[in-house]
This record gives C-alpha cells, sequence and structure tokens, in this order.
C-alpha cells in the first residue's frame, strides 16, 4: 500500500499566486466538516458537482457529474496545471488554512490509490511551521510540488505559522497513467506500508467478511466491501 509519493511535476509558484489572488476574497466558501477543525479553513471550487460556484462538497455517487467552474475559466495557467494529469478529474478546490488553524485527526473514506481514487495536493503557499502529518509521520511539502497521500490513514494540520497556508487540491480517478506515473522512474520519493489485512489468510478473510456481513450495519457492511476489494 502507498502511503505517499512525490510525483514528479515542478509548476510555477507565481503564476499560480497570481490567478489565485485575481479570485474574490468573498468566493472562499466555509469547509463544511466543521468538526474536523477549529479556526478558519475554506475553499474555492475549481471543478465542482454540476460546475456549481457554490458547491464545494465532495459527490456521494458512484458516478459524480463534475464540471469546470466559473473560476477555473479565470484561471488559465491552473487549467494548464489541470492538463497535465491524462486522468478523469472530479472534484478539484482551492484549499485555504488560515494561520493559527488546526485540522484535527481524521481518516478519508476509500480516498487511496488501492480504492481507485487518488487527492493531490500542489502548495501553493506554505511555510515551515505548518505541520501536516500523516500516519504521525510529518510531510513536507514545498510550494509548486505535487503530492499524492494517502488520506485512507489518520492524518492532522497544524497551521502554526504566519501565513494562510493555500493548496490546489486535485481528486482523480486511477487509470493506466496514473499507474504509470506511480511506477515511473521519475518517481525518487515514495512510500510503501504494509497493508493492515495482509497478514490474515484468505480462509480468515472470508470469515471476518462474513462476520462484518452478518453484523449488517453500515460500517460493517463497508468494512466487508473494503476487504473484498
Amino acid at each position: 500500500m502507498i502511503k505517499y509519493l512525490q510525483l514528479p511535476f515542478q509548476f510555477d509558484v507565481a503564476s499560480m499566486l497570481r490567478e489565485v489572488g485575481q479570485l474574490d476574497k468573498a468566493n472562499w466558501k466555509e469547509h463544511y466538516q466543521k468538526l474536523h477543525y477549529t479556526g478558519d479553513w475554506n475553499a474555492i471550487p475549481l471543478r465542482s458537482i454540476g460546475g456549481a460556484h457554490d458547491n464545494i462538497y465532495i459527490s456521494p455517487l458512484a458516478d459524480p457529474d463534475y464540471a469546470d467552474t466559473i473560476y477555473l475559466e479565470q484561471c488559465t495557467y491552473i487549467r494548464e496545471v489541470l492538463e497535465t494529469f491524462k486522468c478523469p478529474l472530479l472534484a478539484v478546490r482551492l484549499l485555504k488554512l488560515d494561520a493559527g488553524a488546526i485540522i484535527k485527526e481524521h481518516r478519508d473514506a476509500e480516498l487511496s490509490f488501492e480504492h481507485g481514487e487518488i487527492r493531490l495536493h500542489i502548495p501553493v503557499i506554505t511555510h515551515e511551521d505548518v505541520e501536516f502529518y500523516l500516519d504521525k509521520e510529518r510531510m513536507h511539502l514545498e510550494e509548486g510540488e505535487c503530492w499524492y497521500m494517502n488520506f485512507n490513514l489518520l492524518h492532522n494540520i497544524t497551521n502554526n505559522s504566519p501565513v494562510n497556508r493555500i493548496h490546489l487540491v486535485i481528486d482523480a480517478v486511477v487509470n493506466d497513467w496514473v499507474k504509470e506515473i506511480f511506477n515511473s522512474p521519475g518517481v525518487t520519493i515514495k512510500k510503501e506500508i504494509p497493508d493492515a489485512t495482509e497478514k490474515y489468510s484468505p480462509a480468515v478473510k472470508k470469515q471476518m467478511i462474513a462476520m462484518l456481513r452478518d453484523m449488517n450495519t453500515p460500517v460493517s457492511n463497508k468494512m466487508a466491501d473494503d476487504m473484498e476489494k
């Protein structure tokens, strides 16, 4: 299981900053996961459900209808950035974590390479005092870099810096292009960890799945689905 990797791309920070600065401050929407953070955490949707300019939600549907928003139309260079990724794009957002804000430790279910969907982070504004932890390991992301991280794992962020941290965050579907990039020689920073279920034999896994099915709760059925995958 891939914990994280740095993709072999470097994007122009000045161009991204210029376009982010041109977007009206009133366009930032308060993040809806209010139990997950303290302080100010806001988003601007560049691709959203139906292309709605005021919707920062992630679609719960298996076949979501994402489209470009009016904000992405204003961002020529960021559109070029997105064209780098030769895979189906889902939600694309600018996420801003204000100075002093905290995103509490949590998981994002089924958001991993192994589950067929990835979330990429491209820092636009960051600082060495932003503490970003993935599975207790501190991550160091520099402006203009592109990173994949397995957000099924526990993660949390504390912005101890004096700046408002802004990332371009891209959700995408894993296809052959993604698999090729993730396994290319250009990827020099990559960490893999064992899947927690790998220590169980196939027979034991079947028993565990059956027990979860017998419980018949939304959580147990989802766990069974994950194990069957």
